[in-house]
C-alpha cells in the first residue's frame, strides 16, 4: 500500500547556491589572511630598530596630531583579566619599568626562567602613535601539546598622554615553535592612569587574535588567556618590588625635605 521513493534532499539549485557561498567565503578568508599578513609585516617592520633611525626617550613625543594612525592591536579580542592599584604614577611606570635603561624586563624574564633575551630600543613609527620596539626571547612552555620552550617575538607599543597621567602599553606576542603558532597572536593592553602623586590604577586586558581559521581555536584562546593571567601575577609582583626598591630612597628624601621646609616655615 505504501510506496517509498529515495531522492537527494539537495537538488541542483540548492547545491549550486551552496557551492557559490562556499566559494565566496573562501575568497573572503583569503583576503582576510592577506590583510593580516600585511598588518603583521607592518608591525614587525615598525617595531624593529632597523625600521627607523629616529630615537626618543618619552613615548608621548610622537603622538599623532591628525588621528590617522593605525591601531596596534585588535581591541575586539580583549577580555579583562586584572584591575588594581599600583604604587607609582603613569610616567614613573614607563620610566622605571619600560625605559631603555630599565632592567625590569631582564629581571622579570629571569624570574620566569626565559632565556636568550634580546631587546630593541624604543623609537617612533610613522604608522602608530607613541613609540614601538621589539624584543625576542625563548619562553618556557607548560602545555602538554607544546615543546619544552619556544622562540618568542614580542612587539611593544607605548603612548603617554600629554599631561603624563595616562599610559597605554600594548604588546603583540608571536610564538614560533608551538602547534598552530603561525595562526594566532596574543594581544595585550595595559592602561595605567595616575590616581594621585604616588599611585595609579592598572587595567589589563588580553586576548588571542587568529590570523587564520583554526580547528582548535577555542582551546587555544582559553589556554592563552589562562597562561597570560599567570604571567601577569608574576609580572606585577616583580614590578612592585622593582618600583619599591627604585623609589624608596627618592621618596624618603622628598619627605625629609618637605619636613625641613615645614620646620623652617614654622
Amino acid at each position: 500500500r505504501v510506496r517509498y521513493m529515495f531522492a537527494s534532499f539537495w537538488n541542483r539549485n540548492h547545491a549550486l547556491r551552496a557551492l557559490q557561498r562556499a566559494l565566496k567565503n573562501f575568497h573572503a578568508m583569503l583576503e582576510a589572511e592577506k590583510k593580516e599578513m600585511v598588518e603583521s609585516a607592518l608591525r614587525a617592520h615598525s617595531s624593529s630598530i632597523r625600521g627607523s633611525t629616529r630615537h626618543t626617550k618619552n613615548p608621548d613625543d610622537s603622538v599623532s596630531k591628525n588621528g590617522n594612525k593605525q591601531s596596534f592591536i585588535k581591541e575586539e579580542v580583549l577580555v579583562d583579566i586584572y584591575n588594581d592599584v599600583f604604587p607609582c604614577t603613569a610616567e614613573e611606570f614607563f620610566n622605571l619599568l619600560l625605559d631603555d635603561n630599565s632592567s625590569f624586563t631582564t629581571e622579570y624574564r629571569s624570574q620566569r626562567k626565559d632565556t636568550n633575551l634580546v631587546m630593541g630600543q624604543w623609537h617612533p613609527a610613522e604608522e602608530y602613535d607613541g613609540q614601538v620596539r621589539e624584543i625576542t626571547f625563548r619562553s618556557l612552555c607548560t602545555s602538554p601539546m607544546c615543546p619544552p620552550d619556544t622562540a618568542m617575538t614580542e612587539y611593544q607599543h607605548a603612548v603617554l598622554s600629554p599631561d603624563k597621567k595616562t599610559l597605554v602599553f600594548e604588546t603583540v606576542q608571536q610564538a614560533h615553535d608551538v602547534p598552530f603558532g603561525s595562526y594566532f597572536e596574543i594581544h595585550c593592553r595595559w592602561q595605567v592612569v595616575a590616581k594621585d602623586q604616588n599611585s595609579s590604577t592598572i587595567a589589563i586586558k588580553v586576548g588571542a587574535h587568529f590570523k587564520k581559521w583554526c580547528v582548535m581555536q577555542s582551546k587555544i584562546r582559553s589556554g592563552a588567556i589562562n597562561e597570560y593571567k599567570k604571567e601577569v601575577e608574576l609580572m606585577i609582583d616583580v614590578a612592585r618590588a622593582y618600583v619599591r626598591s627604585s623609589t624608596s630612597g627618592t621618596r624618603t628624601e622628598e619627605t625629609a625635605s618637605s619636613a625641613s621646609v615645614t620646620e623652617l616655615s614654622s
